[in-house]
């Protein structure tokens, strides 16, 4: 494929989903049990915090289209905080997006990920989670707009801060009945 547009028009038809990087359809693979928990407890506690915010979290059917590249990208979870389209496929203004790693996000996919969403304005926190370990990193929208390391977490008592979205997570929010903690 040699365009956004036309993956867009052949993804619509297809059964699985498929990213598009560099030009090509990739397809998202299937999850574990530990990446399924970790993002439904995700989108879980992001509903709660984000009530009555005009922020809202959205799941991995959620694609963020990447202007700079004319690629897309399905993040695992987000905070969208732009106009809520019923109809839409797409992020309307992603704030948050969140990653877990798995066994198949090499560290070139991550180094792209962050890329990629790094060109995208709107989005002022990257976070990538760990699921076979209580590992959590922040990239923060610095000064001079680029997303940069932030903090790294692993204690089961530590927040994980988003001051663009008003809202704190603590890492035992995020690894809720994982009994990640157990193994420390």
């Amino acid at each position: 494929m040699k365009s956004l547009v036309e993956f867009l028009a052949w993804e619509a038809v297809q059964p699985e989903r498929y990213e598009f990087v560099d030009g090509e359809a990739r397809a998202r693979t299937g999850g574990t049990q530990a990446h399924t928990a970790i993002c439904i407890n995700l989108t879980s506690v992001l509903r709660e915090k984000l009530r009555g915010s005009p922020c809202r979290p959205g799941g991995s059917d959620l694609r963020v289209p990447i202007p700079t590249t004319g690629q897309s990208r399905y993040p695992d979870a987000q905070i969208d905080c732009g106009k809520f389209e019923p109809s839409a496929h797409d992020s309307s203004a992603p704030a948050v997006v969140f990653e877990v790693l798995s066994k198949s996000n090499d560290l070139r996919d991550q180094h792209g990920r962050l890329r990629d969403y790094d060109s995208v304005a709107t989005i002022r926190h990257y976070v990538v989670i760990a699921q076979s370990e209580a590992v959590v990193v922040i990239y923060d929208r610095d000064e001079a707009g680029r997303l940069a390391p932030g903090a790294m977490l692993t204690e089961a008592t530590a927040q994980l801060d988003l001051p663009s979205v008003g809202v704190s997570l603590g890492l035992d929010e995020i690894y809720e009945g994982l009994d990640i903690f157990a193994t420390l």
